[in-house]
């Protein structure tokens, strides 16, 4: 006869599994991930954040790549997407250097409230970033690095508007010691471009299918057409990625990197910060359509315009 279950038995059961994970966090692919908790004054609950082990889990478990929806607050994305209405930015073409085809941008100025709500240490952005980074390679020392907008890689808004914009295969440069997160964050999209990444079940080891035509080995490809609000939050270094060429429409992104508050730029990088020569990071204004206007005509910006010659 099996012996009856008291809520009592209930719930020692819970409050004993919950605090097992709380000093026992789990892992994936020799990564620590920590279950987040919180207790309450008396020492009797414990809540795990699950939503965030699972996003940390992804994370790591790919190689350090997660592709998130619904990444800012309503308010947080409104304010981000009136401001782009309103800026005059001069979209140039990138530098030859670049990976990017038929892809033009502009530089977002640190006196921006875009840049405040990416930077905000409290706002949605940081608090992801922050919270996919702790407890990174089982060292408390990393976990208690506090990630942050890297002050030296500008933020740029980037378009594929012209037939064939795309972004061949390619890894992103490790800029910083320790290497910095890119982050991509789709504005507005409605084209044909998909964002394709080869993720891993552990950076030296890549998830592989097997083509049955030819019976060979390969990499496992991630596919998606990117929606507003959403983010690709990725370690440099490694994960190759890429976009494929537009065919039609149109996708505005936002680009940026955090680092390390202690972190190093690498000999010889700075000139990989930017993809355009053309860098403004002040308070200045550039004269010329708007990102995010109807037809490609542009909104005329509510904020004063300031004339600035390219650099040569």
């Amino acid at each position: 006869m099996m012996m009856p279950v008291t809520i009592a038995m209930l719930a020692l059961a819970l409050q004993e599994s919950t605090a097992l994970l709380s000093v026992h966090p789990l892992s994936s692919s020799s990564r620590k991930v920590q279950a987040h908790a919180s207790t309450s004054t008396d020492d009797t609950t414990t809540t795990i954040n699950w939503e965030l082990y699972d996003l940390q889990r992804r994370y790591h478990k790919a190689g350090g790549i997660l592709y998130k929806q619904s990444l800012l607050t309503p308010s947080e994305y409104i304010s981000t997407t009136n401001e782009l209405h309103e800026l005059d930015l001069n979209l140039t073409d990138e530098k030859k250097a670049s990976f990017a085809t038929n892809r033009i941008g502009a530089v977002i100025s640190r006196e921006s409230e875009i840049y405040r709500v990416l930077s905000c240490e409290e706002g949605s952005l940081c608090r992801l970033i922050n919270g996919l980074m702790e407890g990174e390679d089982g060292n408390e020392e990393i976990a208690d690095g506090k990630m942050v907008l890297a002050h030296d890689i500008p933020v740029e808004i980037r378009v594929y508007e012209k037939q064939g914009a795309g972004m061949e295969w390619h890894i992103d440069d490790i800029l910083y010691n320790p290497e910095q997160v890119e982050v991509v964050l789709t504005i507005e999209n409605n084209s044909d471009c998909c964002t394709m990444w080869k993720p891993h079940d552990h950076p030296l080891n890549p998830i592989a299918i097997v083509d049955t035509n030819s019976n060979q080995q390969q990499n496992r490809v991630e596919s998606v057409q990117t929606t507003p609000n959403s983010a690709l939050i990725l370690r440099a270094g490694s994960i190759e990625h890429k976009v494929s060429p537009l065919k039609a429409g149109k996708r505005v992104i936002l680009k940026m990197a955090f680092v390390r508050k202690d972190a190093v730029m690498n000999v010889g990088m700075e000139e990989h910060v930017s993809h355009h020569a053309n860098v403004n990071t002040g308070s200045e204004r550039r004269s010329s359509k708007s990102a995010l206007g109807k037809d490609g005509k542009g909104i005329e910006g509510k904020k004063k315009k300031v004339s600035q010659k390219k650099r040569r």
